[in-house]
């Protein structure tokens, strides 16, 4: 094995090995453009969002996406018109 093939993670900086789990990290958050992607220890990808808080952040963003998105197919079944999807949201024109 040449120095090249060796593995480490960017967040931590240590080897990893065969076997381990591994996640795709974006240096750059994808929803602030980034693409790019580094190999990662699973859990050092955890403990990194987690530190940020962007779990809850992202929880929060998602959670009114699908409670919207839950009313609407709601109304569908019952034979209605959708809702108009910006009353959901807190900055939409229910405000």
């Amino acid at each position: 094995m040449c120095v090249s093939d060796k593995r480490s993670c960017a967040l931590c900086h240590r080897p990893i090995r065969k076997g381990e789990k591994v996640n795709q990290h974006h240096p750059q958050l994808k929803s602030e453009g980034g693409a790019e992607t580094v190999e990662v220890h699973k859990h050092c990808h955890v403990r990194h969002h987690s530190q940020l808080d962007h779990y809850r952040e992202w929880g929060r963003k998602g959670g009114l996406t699908t409670a919207a998105r839950g009313w609407w197919i709601f109304n569908l079944k019952r034979g209605q018109a959708p809702p108009d999807p910006l009353r959901w949201i807190p900055f939409g024109r229910g405000q």
